[in-house]
């Protein structure tokens, strides 16, 4: 009998961090459009402060997941491929469609709810807040009819986004980890963590936010989104991790590390809700919430994608991951979220004071 030792020569990655910023940034996009809509369509009931930075989560998310992806193309020329070169079987190229349309629609969705703050910018005593103002684009107010239209197109079009980001990383059979249907499951779900997370990071930029209180729909929605994300992702985690044909993940010592992270984070997640969201919720409540929604949402993408590329193929390896420092690894993600806090302390900036009426007077009615 001959014994043949086979060794395989250890290989880069494939999705580098930059794919984890974009399902990142892109999942909290998706999901605040969902939660914009329900906010809108109560929105006698919800506050304009929550409604704002829901809207604006979803228009930052929309435009920074998207440069994301570009860093992970490795090429900035390859873009255009998809466009030259459209396969309808590939989901990465029916991607390519349906994020522009996304981008398109949160900024629109954006803008169109922001009218009456821009409006009301022009009569600010600083001289760029006024020009700012001008992107209103004129006096007329905007129809609840044409808001609640544009939302909705938007959520279908954020639902597309979920559905194509999902399929082509569960495309890959040859990792039986993502080749399941728990692993898109378990990003949609864990979204709504980073789409609260977010929105509560924008909240409490907008002037006065801290002070002022949330609403009781405001506090029942925030707290429902996470608790059911957070446990649905509990009960996602062990099926996905059950997946893996080539070994336990609950009998090595480095995976159990990494599956019991998850769940103290989730976990976290569902305490901090029923503890700290309450009536008299103010800043160190709010924080707590949106650094334990944001952490669990990019430890959940960060553990399913990037290490479960350290399980070799076909060799035992082990293949360890390091962070580089430079622009693939900590530099890309300190960049990434300065855009993001960039472009959230600007959108921050043009939320202005609303009285809490029934409904808000930022819209017009057609009965």
């Amino acid at each position: 009998m001959n014994i043949t030792e086979v060794l395989v020569a250890p290989q880069a990655i494939a999705w580098l961090p930059w794919a984890v910023q974009y399902f990142f940034y892109i999942g909290s996009a998706y999901a605040a459009a969902m939660l914009f809509l329900i906010a809108l369509l109560f929105e006698g009931r919800s506050s304009h402060r929550l409604r704002a930075a829901l809207v604006l989560t979803l228009a930052i998310g929309a435009m920074v997941g998207p440069l994301a992806l570009t860093g992970d193309l490795h090429q900035p020329g390859r873009a255009w491929h998809f466009y030259a070169y459209i396969t309808p079987w590939s989901w990465m190229s029916l991607g390519s469609l349906f994020l522009p349309l996304f981008s398109a629609l949160a900024v629109a969705t954006a803008w169109l709810y922001l009218r009456a703050d821009l409006i009301a910018l022009q009569q600010n005593h600083g001289l760029v807040l006024r020009w700012v103002g001008q992107l209103s684009l004129g006096q007329w107010r905007t129809s609840r009819r044409l808001m609640l239209l544009v939302a909705t197109l938007t959520m279908f079009s954020g639902l597309s986004i979920a559905l194509y980001t999902g399929a082509e990383i569960a495309a890959v059979s040859a990792r039986p980890l993502w080749h399941q249907p728990a692993a898109p499951l378990l990003w949609f779900v864990t979204a709504f963590l980073a789409a609260v997370g977010f929105s509560l990071f924008v909240y409490l930029l907008v002037p006065k936010a801290i002070s002022a209180q949330l609403s009781s729909f405001d506090l029942s929605l925030l707290k429902k989104t996470v608790s059911l994300s957070a446990m649905l992702a509990l009960i996602l985690v062990p099926i996905w991790a059950a997946n893996n044909p080539t070994f336990s993940l609950y009998e090595n010592a480095q995976w159990t590390q990494h599956l019991a992270l998850l769940t103290a984070a989730l976990l976290g997640c569902i305490a901090w809700a029923f503890l700290s969201l309450h009536e008299r919720t103010r800043g160190l409540g709010l924080i707590g919430m949106m650094a334990l929604s944001l952490v669990a949402a990019w430890l959940v993408r960060w553990v399913t994608m990037m290490q479960v590329q350290t399980i070799p193929k076909f060799d035992v390896g082990p293949y360890p991951y390091e962070l580089p420092w430079g622009a693939n690894g900590a530099l890309g993600i300190a960049g990434m979220f300065g855009l993001w806090l960039a472009l959230a302390l600007l959108g921050s900036e043009l939320v202005q004071h609303r009285a809490q009426t029934h409904p808000s007077s930022a819209l017009t009615h057609h009965e």
